[in-house]
């Protein structure tokens, strides 16, 4: 849930690659959960039908991430965060037949936490990126991150169940609302910004710069006085 705590190991933010990620020392710098595609090491034994179809699950999985990261690469905000929320939503829909919810399943403890590292952080550093985006319809508006935030309680109300919220092996629901909480923060400071800049402007144009200047003044003299 969203205003519950858990009693373990707190979430590292960015420390951790992304699960179908290998992350490769280059000239360079890479993306923090980028750059080859790998495929999650599976045991075949007793279960090859179950692990092939693991295998195709956890490959889509893998190239919608991987899509992600090249929509954010592109500016492309919104396309970007669609294919995320595509992709979590099928993590955590089908987390018990992929064997992400207990100890016996075809993946090692390793694998398990890595992939969920990979997919909190792909969300981190979507979420941390400010620059502009390639168009007006890619850009993220409060409404977007509202969304986004409303999907990501739903996701973490489906996984507390399996002891998977706010743990370093699950979903990180409190650093990824944090991080869409921030964005909105930023939002409403600069739209309070940009309107007292119109008030002024307004203003400005009704009075004249000189009435204002005189308004400033006194209103610092009064301040003055005050203290």
């Amino acid at each position: 849930m969203e205003d519950e705590t858990h009693e373990a190991t707190p979430t590292t933010g960015l420390s951790k690659p992304l699960v179908a990620v290998k992350v490769e020392e280059s000239a360079s710098t890479p993306l923090p959960c980028t750059s080859n595609i790998i495929t999650v090491p599976i045991k075949t034994e007793n279960a090859s039908e179950t692990a092939s179809s693991n295998s195709t699950n956890f490959e889509e999985i893998q190239k919608q991430l991987k899509k992600t990261l090249d929509h954010v690469e592109q500016r492309n905000m919104v396309s970007g965060f669609q294919t995320l929320s595509k992709a979590t939503g099928a993590v955590v829909d089908h987390c018990e037949q992929l064997g992400l919810t207990s100890d016996d399943h075809p993946y090692n403890a390793i694998d398990r936490e890595q992939f969920w590292a990979g997919l909190n952080n792909c969300w981190l550093y979507a979420l941390a990126q400010r620059h502009e985006p390639s168009s007006e319809a890619e850009r993220l508006t409060d409404q977007h991150l509202y969304g986004l935030r409303e999907m990501v309680v739903g996701w973490a109300d489906k996984l507390e169940r399996f002891g998977l919220v706010d743990y370093e092996m699950g979903w990180w629901e409190a650093d990824i609302l944090s991080a869409i909480d921030a964005i909105l923060a930023m939002n409403y400071a600069a739209a309070q910004a940009a309107a007292q800049a119109v008030v002024a402007q307004a203003a400005a144009a009704l009075f004249g710069e000189d009435v204002l200047k005189n308004n400033d003044s006194n209103a610092n003299d009064s301040g003055k006085g005050s203290k």
